[in-house]
């Protein structure tokens, strides 16, 4: 057995602490309260026949939707004077805007990593599950029509996002304070490679 000298056990020593150091900061999670993103980044793989999901940032830079904590803070809340069916309720509710405004996040997709022209027109965001707080919900809807895009409660018919545009910018609003988390996978068929899928993603929304 080759034996160590005391230099040698620092050495080691130093350097697993190092690698713990730079593991702990790799896992470190990006919190975005404010400013452009697109929360779904949407790209094929056209080696491993396989659709990707990520988080894009305005200064072009990625990040895996594990690593990124969504930060609804208490600037996005409006207050509401009535319901309205899949999309508020009355009282409180805590709105990311269709147009971009100071202090908020201005959250949207993109399909800049695929050629929609490939998948028929566009590919599918489909939700698998969620988590959220008691009588909590998630819209996301085009204010200029009303139409839903996706929405927490089976009865809204909006479990999966239809996405066709180059880069969009919907209304998200969430009901309650507390933590939602979203579980995504993408899907689609491709014009050469068939039926494509992603793997699953988990979103994380901190709201209140």
């Amino acid at each position: 057995m080759r034996n160590l000298t005391k230099p040698a056990i620092a050495a080691a020593a130093l350097g697993a602490a190092a690698a713990l150091l730079f593991a702990g900061t790799a896992q470190a999670a990006t919190t975005v309260g404010s400013g452009h993103v697109d929360v779904l980044a949407i790209a094929y793989d056209d080696t491993a026949n396989r659709l990707d999901l990520d988080v894009a940032f305005a200064n072009g830079s990625h990040a895996e939707p594990a690593d990124v904590l969504f930060d609804v803070h208490s600037g996005h809340q409006v207050t509401t004077s009535s319901a309205q069916s899949c999309r508020w309720d009355a009282g409180a509710n805590w709105v990311l805007p269709r147009t971009q405004a100071t202090g908020k996040i201005w959250a949207g997709w993109n399909t800049d990593g695929l050629d929609r022209t490939d998948f028929g027109g566009g590919v599918q965001a489909e939700l698998v599950s969620y988590t959220a707080p008691a009588g909590g919900h998630l819209a996301v809807y085009d204010s200029t029509t009303g139409t839903p895009r996706l929405h927490t409660d089976p009865a809204c018919g909006a479990g999966a996002i239809a996405i066709t545009e180059s880069h969009h910018h919907p209304t998200w609003l969430f009901t309650e304070p507390g933590t939602y988390t979203l579980t995504m996978r993408l899907s689609g068929t491709h014009a050469v490679d068939g039926p494509v899928t992603s793997d699953q993603v988990t979103y994380t929304f901190d709201v209140g």
